[in-house]
């Protein structure tokens, strides 16, 4: 019990870093695109001009209006479903790894990329830098996958729902102080370097950069490997593996599980697989799109973003960290169907 408790901890406090790295850049957002497409300095490029071609594609389309802010928000729709398009895939394969090769080496190997990104988004002063820095990270998001693999690994079946509480506790205070430290890191870029035109964001990336690679340090240091060698998969990986890893219509068969007792728990595996596609659609895009309703609405500011997320993760903390943990094991369908009436 107690080794379990210290590995909660420790993955409580790295996906706290790590989400709060990750949403400093929200409130963020639409003042970057913004920039990009005004010409300051060297932020015109191709990348840019292509982009820009398939925006107006998308504006005629729809009938959107042609004017700054409505473009940065076509743009951030086409950022974030790319770097979530990234994930989806880097998500299944690593895991898939991490079955292989052990839960701490993937681990760091994804976080290892995720720096990288930050890295090249503190340069990132046109379109492509920036495109790159989110491509990589991207393509490295896949350290949740894993963290949420070794609380599996790590926890009985009484004991999970409580441990991932306190996880979904973490995402919420880091949704909560994220969003808040970025508004924050981006009004001291501006002040402290009033003659620089790009620190308003530059700043808030080399914060997120330190924090990431605390955050390597951090997972080197205390996390232990939790899948033995004696329960790895040491079979040879096949082509049909990787389809079966990465190919939707075999995901939603989950045709890569060998192992269930029955067919009736496969059947139930996929009922719960399809609800929490379809949820994950309706939610996932929130935090992406509502700044930039916010911006274009009621011209809301990096700051006033950052406060609005504060007041979201609030409620998200409390949720999470007060109610779901507390809900009995085998009573998770009662309790989840409480909090969507609570939401709706």
């Amino acid at each position: 019990m107690k080794f379990t408790s210290n590995i909660i901890t420790i993955l409580f406090i790295s996906i706290l870093i790590d989400f709060l790295e990750f949403t400093i850049i929200l409130p963020l957002l639409p003042k970057i695109l913004t920039y990009y497409g005004s010409g300051t300095g060297v932020s015109h490029d191709s990348l840019y001009v292509q982009t820009m071609s398939f925006v107006r594609f998308i504006q005629d389309l729809t009938g959107a209006p042609n004017d700054a802010k409505w473009n940065s928000v076509l743009f951030g729709g086409i950022f974030g479903s790319l770097f979530s398009l990234l994930q989806f895939f880097s998500s299944t394969l690593c895991g898939a790894a991490s079955d292989r090769y052990g839960r701490k080496p993937m681990l760091l190997l994804s976080m290892i990329g995720i720096s990288l990104s930050y890295a090249i988004w503190c340069v990132s002063l046109n379109l492509t830098v920036f495109m790159i820095a989110r491509i990589i990270g991207g393509l490295s998001k896949a350290n949740v996958a894993i963290i949420l693999a070794i609380v599996s690994d790590s926890t009985t079946e009484n004991e999970r729902n409580r441990a991932m509480a306190w996880i979904g506790a973490a995402f919420s205070l880091g949704f909560i102080f994220g969003p808040l430290l970025g508004a924050l890191c981006s009004h001291l870029g501006a002040v402290y370097w009033p003659q620089s035109t790009v620190m308003f964001f530059i700043f808030p990336a080399i914060v997120s950069l330190v924090l990431s690679l605390i955050n390597i340090a951090f997972i080197s240091e205390f996390c232990p490997e939790t899948l033995p060698m004696s329960k790895r998969d040491a079979k040879e990986t096949t082509v049909d593996d990787i389809y079966n890893a990465v190919l939707p219509w075999h995901l939603f068969r989950f045709t890569a599980i060998h192992n269930c007792k029955s067919l009736d728990d496969l059947a139930i595996l996929r009922r719960l697989g399809l609800a929490s596609f379809l949820y994950m659609i309706v939610f996932s895009g929130l935090e992406f799109t509502i700044t930039f309703l916010v911006y274009n609405r009621f011209n809301w500011n990096s700051m006033q973003q950052g406060k609005m997320f504060f007041i979201m993760g609030l409620c998200m903390a409390l949720v999470q960290g007060g109610y779901v943990r507390r809900i009995p094991h085998g009573k998770e369908i009662i309790g989840s169907m409480a909090v969507s009436i609570v939401s709706d």
